[in-house]
């Protein structure tokens, strides 16, 4: 998924632009579309295809979905990071709720059975999705407010990632963002692994690590909007930064034979 999340993302986000809600709507069909063939694949390749759809699925739908809380979020600018820490916070739920119950579905049924899941996950939040006002091309603010005008543009004005990464912001971001998925990428494919094979339960066990992962963030995200909005993104992503650094290099110590928690 990575790999065509990388060669999509430039293309998805223009997409985007010009409409958020077709591309949420048409990118969690192809999500929902490669989960099911993730969780039917009869071989490797078969395998591989599906994976590679889910992350064109991603690309497509994540840069609507971004680009329409980018949208609302800009509606009330101090509020802004209280507006998307409450999305966040959402998220966290979904884990907090997902992920034992994904476990549960594991040892039950089988790893197959939990892609049947996440199929359906995606599809309703495609049904969901449709019943959501476009944000590009009309004065939601107005909307908001009470005012029936609709403002249009015909040309939008799309970012160049040349351009972009001539900034020194941006290529501080860019570096600061790959490293953030870098890690988050090593954290998705290990500690799953290593929780099933040191708690009891298995998949359950596993699953309920990553569940009180998610209720930690319903007390980070509100706290990091407030944080942002008080004293700026800068000290909040620094701080943020910080704590799960140091809480990844707490899982090796954690795990050592030589701690005896008991």
């Amino acid at each position: 998924p990575a790999i065509a999340m990388f060669l999509l993302a430039n293309w998805a986000g223009k997409n985007a632009d010009k409409a958020r809600k077709p591309a949420m709507i048409a990118g969690m069909a192809i999500i929902a579309a490669s989960d099911f063939g993730t969780a039917v694949a009869p071989n490797l390749i078969f395998l591989l295809i599906a994976r590679l759809g889910l992350g064109i699925g991603r690309a497509v739908s994540e840069s609507g979905e971004r680009g329409m809380l980018c949208d609302l979020a800009s509606l009330v600018p101090e509020l802004r990071g209280r507006a998307l820490a409450a999305q966040q916070a959402v998220i966290a739920l979904g884990i907090a709720i997902g992920a034992p119950l994904g476990g549960y579905v594991v040892e039950q049924y089988g790893v197959r059975a939990s892609f049947l899941c996440v199929t359906a996950a995606a599809l309703s939040a495609m049904v969901i999705y449709t019943f959501l006002d476009e944000t590009v091309g009309k004065d939601v603010e107005g909307e908001i407010n009470g005012s029936s005008e609709v403002e249009l543009s015909n040309e939008e004005e799309t970012a160049n990632w040349a351009k972009l990464l001539s900034d020194d912001q941006w290529r501080g971001l860019s570096l600061c963002q790959c490293g953030a998925s870098f890690g988050f990428a090593a954290k998705i494919a290990t500690i799953p692994v290593l929780a099933a094979s040191i708690l009891p339960g298995g998949a359950v066990g596993a699953g309920a690590l990553l569940s009180a992962a998610g209720l930690s963030g319903l007390i980070g995200a509100p706290i990091g909007g407030w944080l942002t909005d008080r004293a700026g993104p800068r000290v909040s992503a620094s701080l943020a930064g910080l704590v799960s650094a140091s809480s990844l290099i707490l899982v090796p110590v954690a795990m050592s034979p030589y701690l005896d928690l008991g």
